[in-house]
């Protein structure tokens, strides 16, 4: 019997970059910018069509109602889920440990996990099934599987991944020679005419087995605090809340980090569907509908002699004359206008 694919959503971030619409009390994950659905939502939509029948969902306490509301809202369109609760951020780490943890127990050592952010956008849900079809069979083979994003610009605000010599498992299959930090220009530049460097897209896909395994070797702190955190946590229907005591022991470091720049154990996997991290505003401009002009309009906006700009009304009247190149966004959380291209610049801003 062919062990079960089982999707972990990681639905703790807060998307700060994309204040004043993202907030504490609505983070990127829950916000509709690219249609009637949210990203959250989007992203459970794409496990079902990659064969999911069952999610696991972790996130932040305070958003237990939202994540739940949000996956009934689509019914049988989404998989079936359970949400394990969050008492405080730790960082990827400690979320991602606690998930396998919960599906080792719940699934099996050998059941598939899928590792995805809630928050990115992936419009083309055929081809991210097929690319998961493949990261499973390399996930059976015995690897941690990454998806190396093809980059399709020199950008400067992604990490990269290297790719080595290619697996003796599934074919399109390569070891991950090295984890790149956020290039300069040049260097991006670099990585982009090289063809074996690959934006490092944050989704993995591996046996509880194997991760529990190499997490062990490499981060025990983190693993025992959130296995601990999942065994003595409080049980309330389809929803788990962590301990908090054991959970706020394990250390706050990121699953790269912590993990897959260790192990020699990881694979990644090229992929060149459309992809975004939405991780700022100029992000949201280039994966929205444009006109010919380059204007993206949400809410009640309007403007008049405008190019490559972003506008976003919530809740007020935004009017634009003459402008280039900006990001309007004003909601009754605040008014933000900036350089479309310094956007990713916000979070100073705000700090």
């Amino acid at each position: 019997m062919t062990s079960p694919l089982v999707p972990l959503l990681l639905c703790g971030g807060g998307g700060t970059r994309l204040w004043p619409l993202s907030t504490d009390a609505a983070p990127k994950q829950f916000l509709r910018l690219f249609g009637d659905r949210s990203l959250f939502q989007d992203t459970l939509l794409r496990t079902k069509a990659a064969g999911a029948a069952h999610a696991v969902v972790i996130g932040n306490v305070a958003h237990g109602g939202t994540m739940r509301r949000e996956a009934e809202e689509l019914g049988d369109e989404a998989p079936a889920c359970s949400f394990l609760l969050e008492p405080m951020r730790r960082d990827s780490a400690a979320a991602i440990a606690a998930g396998i943890a919960f599906i080792a127990e719940r699934f099996g050592p050998d059941a598939v996990a899928v590792v995805l952010p809630c928050d990115h956008r992936i419009p083309d849900h055929a081809a991210f099934a097929e690319a998961v079809a493949k990261a499973a069979a390399t996930a059976r083979e015995g690897f941690l599987a990454t998806f190396g994003i093809t980059p399709t610009h020199p950008a400067t605000g992604y990490g990269y991944i290297r790719r080595g010599t290619e697996t003796a498992g599934p074919a399109g299959a390569f070891k991950a020679a090295a984890f790149v930090e956020k290039p300069d220009a040049a260097r991006a530049a670099a990585y982009c005419a090289s063809g074996d460097h690959f934006w490092n897209s944050g989704m993995f896909v591996f046996t509880p087995g194997l991760f529990l395994a190499e997490a062990g070797r490499l981060m025990p702190d983190v693993v025992a605090a959130a296995a601990k955190a999942v065994s003595e946590g409080a049980s309330a229907e389809d929803a788990l809340a962590l301990d908090a005591e054991a959970f706020a022991a394990a250390p706050r470091i990121s699953i790269d980090y912590a993990l897959f720049e260790k192990s020699d154990r990881v694979a990644v996997l090229p992929v060149s569907f459309a992809w975004s991290d939405v991780g700022a505003w100029d992000a949201v401009h280039e994966a929205g509908e444009r006109d010919a002009d380059g204007l993206c309009l949400r809410g009640e906006a309007v403007a008049k002699d405008a190019t490559d700009t972003l506008i976003v009304a919530e809740g007020v009247k935004v009017a634009a004359l003459g402008v280039k190149d900006l990001v309007i966004v004003a909601t009754r959380e605040g008014v933000l206008v900036v350089d479309r291209r310094r956007a990713g610049e916000i979070k100073s801003l705000l700090d």
